[in-house]
């Protein structure tokens, strides 16, 4: 449990120590949005589903079993399907590598998982006319696949990553079967 205190302690350090810093980038990104004629509310809801995407992982600090909820697919299908290629990308790179930061797992396979959740965001926005629900969860299963076999590949653990990307993969389900739709009618 020392562990995840001090993970948390680092990141409510990280945060407190950058909090100019972190005011800044947000100005700027609001700034280059209104210069390039991205609406103000398009920038809230990406940098939105940033943060909630990256900080669904955060339970991962205080616990650990092979158990996977998490709102980065999410976020990036509904960022790709509602604003297009780049800002999904955006969505999907930025919370990948932000929650991995935050759960203090930075290691080979997170160049891996931001290609992985770069070619699903490339999908979505190709898809864009698709059934949400269908597109997600169609997307989420190819994503599980891929991971699952390249974690294999690595040496992974069978015994963990079955059960990790199954539940992963049931909670999306679920997500793109209830929230999805409702999400994508709010950001739109």
């Amino acid at each position: 449990m020392g562990s995840a205190v001090s993970k948390r302690e680092a990141v409510a350090d990280f945060l407190r120590s950058n909090v100019k810093r972190i005011a800044l980038a947000i100005a700027g990104l609001l700034v280059f949005s209104l210069l390039f004629g991205i609406s103000v509310k398009t920038t809230f809801v990406i940098i939105l589903l940033i943060v909630a995407a990256s900080f669904s992982t955060f339970y991962f600090n205080y616990f650990r079993a092979p158990v996977n909820f998490e709102l980065v697919k999410l976020s990036t299908i509904v960022a790709a399907v509602s604003y297009g290629l780049l800002p999904g990308l955006a969505v999907g790179i930025a919370s990948t590598f932000f929650g991995k930061v935050l759960i203090g797992r930075i290691d080979e396979k997170l160049p891996l998982s931001m290609l992985t959740i770069s070619m699903i965001a490339v999908a979505a926005a190709i898809f864009d006319a698709a059934d949400i629900t269908t597109l997600g969860i169609t997307l989420v299963v190819a994503y599980n696949i891929t991971m699952f076999a390249i974690t294999q590949f690595m040496g992974g653990d069978l015994a963990w990553n079955l059960p990790y990307e199954g539940t992963n993969l049931l909670f999306n389900v679920l997500l793109f079967a209830k929230v999805a739709p409702v999400l994508l009618q709010i950001i739109r």
